[in-house]
Formats: structure tokens, sequence, C-alpha cells
């Protein structure tokens, strides 16, 4: 059977040639589709012609079909072969037609030719990828169309170039932290139909991974909500993510995005979150480095540029705190000409201070005075070499205390003597005593009175001794609280309180002499000596634990009244005194030292109140009698040791005598309930006394029968001579004081010995016999003396029971 002629392509039904124009494009036969294109002008509208061009291979270089694409025929063919659907039935051929692939047109635009290219080349941009994946085969079909068809540039730029570029310059291992990388690859239609949210989240995912964060959100993010038309939503979710980078400590980046990015494009509204957002973070930021300042700075020119007069308003109101600085309503981070101004200052300020600028703006706002003046003391005592400025840098930070109260009104709620004050404590503290003296002493321009400054010097001298651990004043602690008393003492001021603490350094310094301890291996610390409750009494102790020391009564005296002076304002006077001397006498007599105790209590205690013994202290009388007791009442322990009895006679004679005139004292002044004792004590020594004069007469009579057997008559009147004088000498009985006592009162004279007329016997030991006759006269009037005091202390002590006044007013 002979093969049909082929129809003429000018005789091909409407269906039968958009079939043939579908052969020719899948074989990418693109002359004769150029040819039939001409032939059939009516039939291949230009829609129909991109929809015929949609089927041509995928692989096809876009650069042979360009000009189909663009309207423009070229090169074609004299004779279209018509053989490839000369076979099918025109039914068939309707059918097939129908189901060309169509071009996703917007309703009621399908006459705009624009229109119809866009729709186009997306959906052969799709066709591409989905079929080949080749990307590059996109790009190279839309690049020539940007700038000719409306929307392809956004698409080019925010889709596809997004995506090749996620898949050729991207990989799992650039996925930020806290993002999981996506296995499969994802298609152009696919990442085309994301929500803006979602899409953007994984772009932002690799931002940051192998290039500069700003890099990437220039060529990843940008773009993508560009083609997106700026989906508010996504621009969310990148608010978001550099809120996270603040809070993840990365305030590098974030500085680096918001004064390199512009972010929004041709959205005013967005472009004013991006400035809100960036000075937001100013606040967010808690670094307080030089590089956090200059970020600041930095965001602050770059968000200027979004003050405009309308926004502008310099009247603003300024919130009472400082709130979310996110907070879209929060006024601190509108970008308007106040609330620049305000960052503008407290960026300065944080600068001063070392401190987040949310805390400073905190303080500056809301903050009370206990929170302004917490904030001072830190910022003057900041880091661990705060105490180690110079000179010029402590002036430096002054200065800018003062600017930070004045112009930024950090603290306005202190007074100026407030700030003064805590400079001045921060300044003695780091022992800048000279600068002090300039500043506040000498200069024009402390701004504190005198009666402040000497308030600070005497805080920081109680800090200074109260951390000292020893208490020289040459060295350590006692010397800076000994440096910081002399910045007013005493040349400029010799106040009481001064003096107080200058006298106490005194104190303390001379203890640290001796040994002393309130505890076995522990010195004593001068914290210690000022909060004792009783600081003389430091003294038995200094007592106790040096030897001899005791023998150091006047350095004692001293010590104990700059104690007293020191500690209570008062240096005690006579009491101290009496106390003082008593300790030693207690001290002495301890150590076995009876002669001393003797001396200290005859002459010291006793001599103290000669000149006004009527008005005695009642206080001062209790320690005079209690110490002259208990010296007149001591014995050796060692007397009997060596023979040293009142019997025995000599040395141990005159020492029960010095116990009679101590024990006489202590007649006078003690109170009527301790007569009895002191009285026994008293008998005991006359008992002691009568023991050695008979010892005395004895041994005189030995010598008197030993002379006259060996040297005649004439020396033996001699001695007989002394032994009579010692009958004189015998010492009044108890009774016999008693009765004298009674004298007293009736006011009669108390004679306590008759004359001794005793001539002395002339011949070759006239000088000698001459002189003991003197010395026992003497020794005799001293007796009698003491016997007097006896009386004395009877007549005070028993007055009240005969109802006669004493003689001795008690105060």
């Amino acid at each position: 059977m002979p093969t049909p002629n082929p129809t003429p392509p000018s005789e091909l039904s409407v269906a039968k040639s958009i079939i043939l124009a579908v052969h020719y494009a899948s074989s990418a036969e693109l002359k004769p589709l150029r040819s039939l294109f001409s032939l059939h002008s009516s039939t291949f509208s230009k829609e129909m012609q991109l929809r015929v061009l949609l089927c041509l291979p995928e692989t096809t270089k876009p650069d042979l079909y360009l000009p189909l694409i663009k309207g423009e025929l070229g090169e074609t063919v004299a004779e279209v072969d018509t053989a490839a659907v000369s076979k099918i039935s025109e039914k068939t051929a309707n059918r097939w037609a129908k189901e060309l692939p169509p071009l996703a047109l917007e309703a009621g635009r399908a006459s705009d030719e624009g229109m119809l290219l866009s729709s186009y080349l997306v959906c052969r941009a799709r066709n591409i990828d989905r079929e080949t994946g080749a990307l590059s085969i996109v790009i190279g079909l839309l690049s020539p169309f940007v700038g000719l068809v409306t929307g392809i540039d956004k698409y080019l730029e925010g889709i596809v170039a997004i995506l090749a570029r996620l898949t050729y310059d991207y990989t799992s291992e650039d996925v930020g932290a806290g993002e999981e990388a996506e296995d499969e690859r994802v298609g152009l239609e696919a990442f085309e139909e994301l929500e803006a949210q979602v899409g953007i989240r994984l772009l932002l995912a690799r931002c940051g991974g192998r290039q500069v964060v700003v890099n990437d959100l220039k060529r990843l993010v940008g773009p993508y909500l560009g083609a997106k038309k700026n989906d508010r939503e996504g621009w969310e979710v990148v608010w978001g993510w550099l809120k996270c980078k603040i809070a993840d400590g990365n305030w590098g980046d974030f500085v680096e995005v918001v004064t390199k990015w512009d972010g929004p494009v041709g959205d005013s509204g967005l472009a004013e979150e991006y400035a809100r957002l960036s000075i937001a973070g100013c606040y967010a930021c808690q670094e307080t480095g030089q590089s956090a300042w200059e970020g600041m700075r930095a965001i602050h020119r770059r968000c200027s540029k979004y003050v405009s007069e309308r926004q502008g308003s310099k009247g603003q109101k300024l919130p009472g705190k400082l709130g979310d600085p996110f907070d879209k309503g929060n006024p601190l981070a509108a970008p308007n000409e106040a609330s620049l101004q305000l960052l503008d200052l407290l960026i300065t300020s944080a600068g001063v201070l070392s401190a987040p600028l949310a805390n400073v703006a905190e303080i500056r706002l809301g903050g009370s005075h206990h929170d302004q003046e917490a904030l001072l003391v830190r910022h003057v005592r900041n880091g661990p070499n705060w105490a180690k400025q110079s000179d010029e840098e402590w002036r430096r930070a002054r200065d800018g205390v003062k600017w930070l109260q004045t112009k930024a009104k950090v603290f306005d709620k202190l007074t100026v003597e407030e700030v003064e004050k805590v400079l001045l404590s921060a300044m003695l503290a780091a022992t800048n005593f000279d600068l002090v003296k300039e500043i506040y002493v000498n200069g024009p321009n402390g701004s504190l009175g005198k009666d402040d400054v000497e308030t600070g010097i005497l805080d920081a001298f109680q800090g200074f001794y109260d951390n000292a651990s020893n208490g020289n004043k040459i060295r350590g602690s006692m010397k800076n609280a000994l440096g910081a008393l002399q910045i007013l003492y005493p040349r400029t001021s010799r106040s009481t309180a001064l003096e107080r603490a200058y006298r106490l350094t005194d104190a303390t310094h001379a203890l640290s002499h001796y040994s002393l301890t309130l505890a076995p291996g522990i010195p004593l610390l001068p914290v210690q000596i000022r909060i004792h409750g009783d600081p003389i009494s430091l003294t038995a102790r200094l007592l106790d634990s040096n030897p001899k020391s005791f023998a150091q009564t006047e350095t004692l005296i001293t010590i104990a009244r700059d104690l007293c002076f020191g500690t209570t304002g008062s240096d005690g006077g006579r009491k101290t005194d009496a106390r003082v001397v008593g300790m030693c006498i207690e001290a002495a007599l301890s150590e076995g030292d009876f002669e001393t105790a003797y001396s200290l209590g005859m002459n010291r205690l006793v001599i103290m109140i000669a000149e006004n013994e009527q008005n005695v202290d009642e206080d001062v009388a209790d320690m005079i009698w209690r110490a002259c007791f208990q010296a007149g009442r001591y014995r050796s322990p060692y007397a009997a040791l060596v023979g040293e009895t009142a019997a025995f006679g000599g040395k141990a004679l005159r020492t029960v005598e010095m116990r009679m005139e101590l024990l006489a004292q202590a007649l006078r002044f003690c109170p009527p309930s301790a007569l009895a004792e002191v009285l026994a004590s008293w008998r005991r020594c006359e008992e002691e006394m009568l023991a050695g004069l008979k010892e005395e007469e004895e041994e005189e009579e030995r010598r008197e029968a030993y002379w006259s057997n060996n040297y005649g008559e004439e020396n033996a009147n001699t001695t007989t001579s002394v032994s009579r004088r010692k009958d004189d000498e015998t010492p009044m009985g108890l009774f016999a004081v008693a009765a004298g006592a009674a004298k007293a009162f009736r006011g009669t004279a108390f004679q306590l010995s008759t004359s001794r007329g005793d001539t002395v016997p002339a011949g070759d030991d006239a000088a000698i016999a001459a002189a003991a006759v003197v010395t026992e006269e003497q020794r005799t009037r001293k007796r009698d003396m003491v016997s007097g005091m006896v009386t004395s202390g009877l007549a005070s002590g028993l007055g009240w029971v005969l109802g006669a006044q004493p003689n001795v007013n008690r105060g």
C-alpha cells in the first residue's frame, strides 16, 4: 500500500500544527520550530509559543532558544516535514493539544506579555531543576531577563541563587549551633513554596559558618526576604536570631551585623524596627570592655540616620525604669532624638563606671539613693588594683564622678558632700594621704567641711587600726592608721576625737613592746584592745607576762592613761594611777619584791592624796587601802627558810616595821567592815615586833655581860643606856591604840611617845653612843607615827559606832 503524501505545513489543522511544534521542541529542532511558528502565526500566539517551548529538553542550553522566548524567529527552514503528524487523527491531535503544559498565570493577566514571560521562566526553571537539578542552567535561563521582565531579578537573586548557594557553597558543616542540617536536597519549587519563617530559619542556620556573618546575611537573608516581599513573619525570625546573638555573648557579631548590614530595604516600618532592635541590643549587652563601648558608639551613629523631625521629640518623657528593651513600646529603644541623646550619655557613663549599660540605665532612671551610693562605692573601689592608682588617676576618677553627677545625672540623688565623702574614704583606704591633704585640707575645691574630713579620717583610722595584726606604729596597718591621723593632727586640728585616736595609737605601740596575750600563744590584736571592756585591766596581764615590769610604773601609768583616754575619752586621773600602782604592788609581791611594793605604796599611793586628804575620792581610797593592806600582810614564803623572822631581828624587824606602816595606811582609808581584818594583821605584826624586840633585848643583855666581863664598867654603862632606850621603843599594844582612839574622839591630843632625855655617855665611844641614840630616837618617832596613823584609822573606822565624825572625808 502506498504511503500517503504528507500534508503541506500550511494546510495543517490547528491541533496538528501544535502537536508538530511540540514534536520539534521535544527533539530540540529549533529551525523547523521557528518556521512553523512563522507559518501559523495565528495559531501560535505568544502564550502558545511559550507553552510549546516548555517541552524543550531540560538540558538544552538556554542560549539556543532565548531568541524564540523573546519572539526573535531568527533562522528558519524552507520545508517543514509534517510526517510526524500525518498519521494522527484529528481527534487525537485535539486531545493531545489540550494536554499541552499550561503557564501559571494570574487571572486577567494573560494578555500581559511581561507576565507571560515571567510565568514561563518560572515554570521552565522549575522543570529544569526537577529533571536535572542543574541550577546553573536555570541561572543561565533567567539572567538575560533581569531588568527586562518584572520580578525575575528578585526571583533569581532571592530564590534561585540562594538555593544554588545552599547547594554548592554551603554544606551541613556550615549549620549554626542548635540547628539541624537537611539530609535531602530541597528542590526549587519546594524552596519557593516554603513559608518565609521556615525558609529564613534554614538560611540563618548557615549564616556565620565559614564566612563573615554579614556576608552571609547579604548573600542569603536579605535577597530571600526581598523575594518574599519583606514578609514580616520572616523578619521577626531575623530579629529573634539577632537577640540570641546578644544572649549568647556574641556582641561582636551583633555590632557587625547592625552596622554593616542594611537589613530591610524599601520598607520604612521594618527599617525602624531594625533600628529599634539595634538600640535595644545596647541595653541588653552585658559586656563592659572597651570593644563594647566602641560597638555601642557605632550602633548609635548607625541609628542616628533614622531620626527625623517627624520622629524627633526633644521633650519626650523618659520612663522611670528600664523595662524590657526589646518591648516595641519601650521609648528608650525608639529611634528618636531624645532616646539617642540619652543613649549617648549612658554609653559614656557606662564606660566611666565600667558597668553594663543596662545597670547604669536602671540607676539613672529609677535608682534609689542607696542604689546610687552603692554604685559609686563600687566604682571608686573597682578592680583588684584600685588602691594602687596614682594621684593623677585619682584626680581623673574624681572628675569623672563629678561629671556623672552633674551632667549624666547617674548620681543625681546624692549630694555633693555625699559624693565627696565616698571619694575621701576611698583615697584614705588607698593610703593617698598627701592627695587627701592637698584636696580636702589645703585645697579650695574640697567641697567638704572640716568636721566631715575629720570624720572620714577617723573612720579610715579605725579601719586600719582594726585590721592591724601588730601594734607597732612604724609598719603595716598601724603605720597607715597613724598616717591618716597626721593629715590633721596635731598641726591642723587638736580635737578630742583625734587626740583620743592618737593616744590610743601611742598606747597600742607601747604595748607592742611587751609580751601580751589574751589566750595562750595568740598575741593581742589592736582591735581587741580597742573593743576591750576594761582596757586598764590589760596592765595586769602585762605584769603577769613580763617579769620585773612592775618596776616601770611610770611607763605603765602613761600607757593606762592613754588607753583609758583613747577608749573612753577620759584618762581616769588618780583612779587610773592608783589602780595601776596597785597592780604593780601586787605584781611585785607575787615576785617576792616587798621593798618595791612598800616603796610604791608609801611613795606613790599615799603621797598621791597627801595634799588634799580631806576630799579623797572613794574609789581612790578603796584602791589605796586594798593595795596597802595586801602589801602589809605580805609574808615572804622563803622567810622561814633563810631565818628572816621578826625574832631573828635586823632586816626582818625592819620589814615588820614597813608592813605596819602599810597597815596603818590601810586603816586610814578602809571601810568599817574591813577594820577587823586589818587590825588582825596589825596584831600579828605587833606580835612579831614584840618577839623581835625581846630577842634584841636578850641579845643586848648578852652583849652587856660580855662587855662588862671583858672591858670594864664604863662600856657596860653605855650598853645599859642603849638597853633602856629599847624599852622606850616597845610599840603600843592594840588596847593602847584603842585607848588612844578614844582620846581622839574626846578631842584630846594623842601623845604617842614620851621625850627621851637620855644623855650620851662620855668616853672613847661617846660618838658611837651618840649616833646610836639619835638613830634609835628616829626609829622611835617613826614607830610613834605609825601608831598615830593606826589611831587615826581606828577613829575613822570606829567613829560610826561611837557617834563621832571621822577625820577623813571619804567623798
